[in-house]
């Protein structure tokens, strides 16, 4: 069990800088945030390493931190008593992550479990602790980190990409829940850079700078519920321009598993069934 510590440089009643919250926080890409953040905003970092917290406070003046096991079983008590000691916060951004190889075959159900915690449940959880007070003042920026790891499914990673992808759909779903207010929920992937889950990647956490600083500066008819990766925007998904979902029906441009059916539906062109059997026998 864990539970949120007092923070150990408690905010002057002067501070008027925006609070933005920031979980993974002694990690190689939550440092650099914190680093970089720490005079525009009043920072709040979560970690689960008390001691890695103590240390990035006592480097960066003013960080407020709080240890927090986003994996334990308390966890939504433990948010409710951080959110009662933070306050308002205005910007969130959901860092940390757990990737632990496992093949499908073995011994997935735990790394499958705790990968869902810490990068999709944890990550909805600071989600809707933030959300409410967003709206009360109609303006909030939520960045989740993700990874290209659900677009390209390296295989031995499939309890990381499978929790990233739903860190993704969440993200966008979330973003389309709020499209009629100034709040800003999008995906950012850091790119190749070192971390505790990579410590031998090519880049520094640093290159991720300029991309998040502009989702956090984003205008109000700025972008929401998309993901970006060193200053590009990627898809999440192919074009689906044309297909009629309830239909069941789909442009001649989409692959048909056999010529005689209707788009890519089930239905033949007078819209009667095609079983198997008849497809067979044509």
């Amino acid at each position: 069990m864990s539970h949120p510590v007092e923070a150990l440089v408690t905010p002057a009643a002067t501070d008027v800088r925006p609070a933005i919250m920031i979980t993974g926080a002694t990690g190689g890409v939550g440092m650099a945030l914190c680093r970089h953040l720490n005079r525009r905003f009043r920072v709040i970092a979560l970690g689960r390493d008390a001691n890695a917290l103590a240390a990035l406070a006592a480097s960066l003046p003013g960080v407020e931190v709080h240890c927090l096991d986003l994996a334990g079983g308390e966890i939504a008590s433990d948010i409710a008593s951080l959110m009662e000691q933070c306050g308002d916060v205005g910007y969130l951004i959901n860092n940390a992550g757990f990737n632990r190889p496992a093949p499908v075959d073995a011994d997935i159900e735990a790394v499958l479990r705790r990968s869902l915690e810490v990068n999709t449940i944890a990550p909805a959880m600071l989600m809707a602790a933030v959300l409410p007070g967003m709206r009360r003042r109609g303006f909030g920026r939520i960045i989740n980190i993700t990874s290209g790891a659900p677009l390209n499914c390296f295989a031995g990673h499939a309890a990381y990409s499978a929790s990233k992808a739903a860190l993704n759909a969440l993200t966008v779903t979330a973003a389309r829940e709020h499209q009629d207010v100034d709040i800003k929920i999008n995906l950012m992937s850091p790119g190749p850079v070192r971390s505790k889950m990579a410590p031998e990647a090519p880049m520094a956490p640093e290159v991720c700078l300029p991309t998040l600083d502009h989702l956090l500066e984003l205008p109000a008819d700025g972008a929401s519920g998309r993901f970006f990766w060193l200053g590009h925007e990627i898809p999440l998904t192919p074009s689906l321009d044309g297909i009629d979902w309830l239909a069941g029906t789909a442009p001649a441009g989409f692959a048909r598993l056999w010529p005689e059916a209707d788009e890519s539906s089930g239905l033949d062109s007078s819209g009667a069934d095609v079983s198997s059997s008849d497809r067979a026998c044509r």
